[in-house]
């Protein structure tokens, strides 16, 4: 295989996604995945629900001391997710 025919692949996949009507949930489930790729396990282990909403994650957290200091820095943790999933579009991230 030559690059054009990996870009043709990439590109045909792309538009399959784009235009399924599961684009939403195929995108809930790539933040999902960043958020887990993304966190240390201290904070998995602690997150008790993940959900996205009107392109905002939604975390809730067992733990009020980690909530709180997630809460602190939760512009460094949008910026990991956004890294961890690039093609998303998140602008919040409300912890619950």
């Amino acid at each position: 295989m030559d690059n054009t025919e990996i870009a043709t692949i990439s590109q045909v996949v792309k538009q399959l996604i784009a235009n399924s009507p599961y684009k939403h949930k195929l995108e809930e489930a790539t933040i999902l995945c960043a958020w887990k790729r993304a966190m240390p396990l201290v904070v998995l282990k602690r997150t008790e629900q993940a959900f996205v909403k009107q392109d905002k994650l939604f975390i809730k957290i067992s733990s009020a001391p980690l909530r709180q200091e997630l809460q602190n820095t939760k512009d460094q943790v949008l910026q990991l997710v956004r890294k961890a999933a690039p093609d998303c579009i998140i602008t919040d991230i409300v912890f619950l």
